[in-house]
């Protein structure tokens, strides 16, 4: 094995030696473009009090190159620069021509797209903004959020004039209300991350309290007796045309759950009236925390009359 080694050493080091040289060779030739999409646009040079966006945020841009170089490129080495010096408040546009192309020497460039985009500078401003705390899950059956109350109420919020004009609230990091019974307090903080272009002056811990309420349902209940109220010693008779209502009662989950037909009155006191027929209105009588919010029909119609009176 040694001997064959070193039979025509001279020969065979040459032989690698040209494939080295051979291969390197090869990578070091121009290949096809590579295409590189969403390339974001970056600013520098950007003027004082003034907020740049642009439109479209990304370019696609295609590179050529020696294979061994742009191979090994990736999209986050591309960097795209629009130069804003000199720039004042207003919208323009910008060339492809005029993008200034961070790429390893060597490198050119073959193609950009869009060949134009628009850039619009408009004024930082400072605006107050209420604090919108985020409410994640649902309190325990019976329950609902009542009152929320943040300190500090709002924070000071600097960004373009537009985008502030449009902001409902300063959302908070989460707070999970998951099958709670009883009112909570947290200390959360600002969440702004998905607005790149806006900065919170001063941020500090926000406290939060959420109050429950009892969640109220309404239930409605059918063929409730209807009841005529006037003295035992009075001579009329009176005589209901309907004797029976239905009601919708609304109340807590638990009171309503709870409820019978037999706690719940309907009357109609004809203690004043004398004889003759009348369309009135009922009087409903349920117990504590419980609200009637309809009575079918509305009015009942009563006839009084005078009592047979039978004498042996």
């Amino acid at each position: 094995m040694r001997n064959w080694f070193r039979h025509n050493l001279g020969i065979k080091l040459a032989s690698l030696v040209c494939a080295l040289a051979l291969f390197f060779y090869v990578l070091s030739q121009q290949g096809e473009p590579i295409f590189f999409g969403d390339v974001p646009l970056n600013f520098y040079n950007e003027p004082v009090n003034l907020a740049p966006s642009v439109t479209p945020e990304t370019v696609s841009v295609s590179l050529q190159g020696p294979r061994n170089i742009v191979l090994g490129l990736e999209r986050k080495q591309i960097k795209v620069y629009l130069d804003l010096k000199g720039k004042e408040k207003g919208r323009f546009f910008y060339p492809s021509e005029d993008f200034e192309i961070n790429k390893p020497e060597g490198v050119r460039v073959v193609k950009v797209t869009p060949r134009i985009v628009s850039v619009n500078l408009e004024p930082l401003v400072t605006k107050e903004i209420e604090i919108k705390p985020t409410i994640l899950g649902k309190p325990a059956s019976g329950y609902g959020i009542g009152k929320i109350i943040s300190s500090p109420e709002s924070l000071k919020v600097r960004g373009p004039e537009s985008r502030l004009k449009t902001l409902a609230g300063i959302p908070t990091t989460p707070i999970d209300v998951s099958d709670i019974s009883s009112n909570i307090a947290r200390v959360v903080k600002a969440d702004l991350a998905e607005e790149k272009d806006l900065k919170i002056i001063r941020d500090v811990p926000i406290q939060v309290s959420i109050d429950l309420i009892r969640e109220l349902v309404e239930k409605r209940f059918t063929d409730i007796p209807v009841k005529i109220m006037q003295p035992p010693a009075s001579l009329l008779e009176a005589r209901l045309k309907e004797k029976k209502a239905t009601l919708v009662l609304r109340g807590s989950q638990t009171a309503i759950a709870f409820l019978k037909t037999k706690d719940v009155t309907v009357a109609i006191d004809v203690s004043d009236l004398s004889r003759g027929t009348y369309k009135l209105k009922p009087e409903v009588t349920t117990p504590p925390k419980i609200e009637v919010v309809s009575v079918t029909p509305s009015l009942f119609e009563v006839t009084l009359g005078s009592k047979i009176i039978f004498i042996e």
